[in-house]
């Protein structure tokens, strides 16, 4: 009895320590799970964990600049659904499958993503050298690199781009490092949970692509 009340303590502590945490957690791994199978209730979903995110980050642990960063989740969930239910509509019946980029738009992302990268690290180092209240960057490029990418994939996943996938691997990849080494190892069994999901959504998406030859052609 002993271990079964231990057991599920520990669980209750990987997805959160209060209610809304744990709201949040699960939310964000169904919102996953649905957008991997392609239901378009798992934008909503998106939206409540970062709506929950952005309250607890700002009241309950003064992360101002994550909160700020999860507020911005919500219009971009908001755009993301939109597209997808334009998507739905504009074909008339037809699926709005996943596609491949072309390998030209392949090669210009990643040269745009770099300099995103560049402009963001560069950017956040100069104003933390120029306002008082944002600390001195710790992990600078790794925070960089998934922020950046964070939102390249968001808007890839709006437009059903398989290279979305690819994005929140190397997001999940790093953030288990960060939260590794930054102490909070609750967080880095998050991002190997969201990991997990972006390989079956990956998984998920490709099945899709190649049931649909005629339609999904790259663009």
């Amino acid at each position: 009895m002993d271990n079964n009340i231990m057991a599920t303590i520990e669980w209750l502590q990987l997805l959160g320590s209060t209610p809304l945490e744990i709201v949040a957690t699960l939310s964000a791994i169904l919102g996953v799970v649905l957008i991997a199978r392609q239901n378009i209730m798992g934008w909503p979903l998106g939206i409540l964990w970062a709506s929950i995110s952005a309250w607890l980050a700002i009241t309950e642990w003064q992360l101002v600049s994550d909160g700020i960063l999860y507020l911005t989740y919500i219009p971009i969930q908001l755009y993301c659904w939109k597209a997808w239910v334009n998507g739905n509509a504009a074909r008339e019946g037809a699926p709005f499958v996943p596609v491949w980029l072309s390998r030209d738009k392949q090669l210009a992302l990643f040269f745009v993503t770099v300099l995103c990268i560049a402009g963001w690290g560069f950017g956040i180092t100069a104003l933390a050298a120029k306002v008082s209240w944002i600390p001195e960057p710790s992990l600078l490029w790794l925070d960089s690199v998934t922020t950046v990418l964070s939102f390249f994939a968001q808007f890839l996943q709006a437009r059903k781009r398989m290279e979305n996938w690819v994005g929140w691997c190397i997001v999940n990849i790093l953030g288990i490092y960060i939260y590794w080494v930054k102490g909070a190892p609750i967080y880095s069994f998050q991002y190997a949970i969201f990991l997990g999901l972006g390989i079956y959504g990956w998984i998920q998406w490709h099945r899709s692509l190649k049931a649909q030859p005629l339609v999904s052609t790259h663009s």
